[in-house]
């Protein structure tokens, strides 16, 4: 089962345009993909070059990335310029990095945002280990706005019958307890999870993570929000998958992603076994919602 599952396994992102009311309105990207992931929001607008807006995304690109990096919680928001160009903009790194991995995503997120979403007044980029927000509107002032996600998914199944059930079962009670850490984490709002599973999968492992600006109750329901929503339509049968949110996001995989120990552990489902080789990569199909 194990030889079967390697060379079932084959590294694609296949990117599907969702037509859903909160996905940001631009032309959907075809053919691989890998991270960064970008939305980009014409319909907000664009600047021209040369001009104060730009020159306020700027402006942020030279001080956010060393904020973030300098933060405990490895974040940072900001806004630069009067209207009608000032520009709002948030930078969140995954609470596993470090300030140097942390400063180096951020910068190249505004690089990158500037390029993929060419002179849109509004960009989102998704990226390990960080995500980038900036606009003209004051998004700042929502924190419980998590509006504009991607969705990317393991294209492999666990398998049919019981046996899926029973995965889906204990992935979802390990993503749920680790949004709860998540939540209760005061400083990072950040949150990783460890439990043992069975000869197939020896382990799974997830990760939630909010903005620390966040109330502790205002994360778990923002993270309760995408679990509940998206893992019946995305997850169900699938050995790995994860939303990623500007406010929150949440990760499983039945490998180890993230650094350092779990800060979580949940008892094993089964007693341990041995486990297989690692395969070289995952099937992932993604989707903005």
């Amino acid at each position: 089962a194990a030889m079967r599952m390697r060379r079932s396994l084959a590294l694609c992102y296949h990117l599907t345009a969702a037509l859903l009311l909160l996905a940001f309105l631009h032309a959907p990207l075809a053919g691989a993909q890998p991270l960064p992931w970008q939305l980009c929001d014409s319909a907000a607008g664009n600047y021209t070059e040369g001009s104060a807006y730009q020159a306020n995304i700027r402006a942020l690109a030279g001080g956010l990335p060393r904020n973030a990096s300098a933060s405990p919680a490895l974040f940072a928001k900001g806004a630069a310029g009067a209207a009608p160009d000032a520009v709002y903009a948030l930078a969140l790194c995954r609470g596993d990095t470090n300030a140097s991995s942390c400063a180096a995503c951020v910068a190249a997120a505004f690089r990158n945002a500037q390029q993929l979403c060419a002179f849109n007044r509004h960009a989102t980029m998704f990226d390990d280990p960080c995500i980038l927000r900036y606009s003209g509107q004051d998004f700042l002032a929502n924190v419980t706005d998590n509006s504009g996600r991607f969705v990317a998914f393991n294209g492999n199944n666990v398998s049919a019958g019981a046996a899926a059930a029973a995965f889906d079962a204990a992935s979802g009670r390990l993503v749920n307890a680790t949004a709860d850490y998540a939540a209760g984490d005061p400083t990072r709002r950040f949150g990783t999870g460890e439990e043992g599973y069975d000869a197939t999968y020896p382990k799974i492992y997830s990760l939630a993570q909010c903005t620390p600006d966040m109330e502790a109750a205002d994360c778990r329901s923002c993270l309760r929000d995408i679990i509940e929503k998206f893992t019946p339509q995305y997850f169900v049968g699938k050995p790995g998958g994860r939303v990623f949110g500007v406010r929150c996001n949440f990760r499983f995989e039945t490998y180890s992603f993230f650094s350092g120990r779990p800060l979580l552990q949940l008892p094993d489902v089964l007693p341990p076994a041995p486990a297989p080789a690692p395969a070289a990569a995952e099937e992932v199909c993604t989707t903005r919602v």
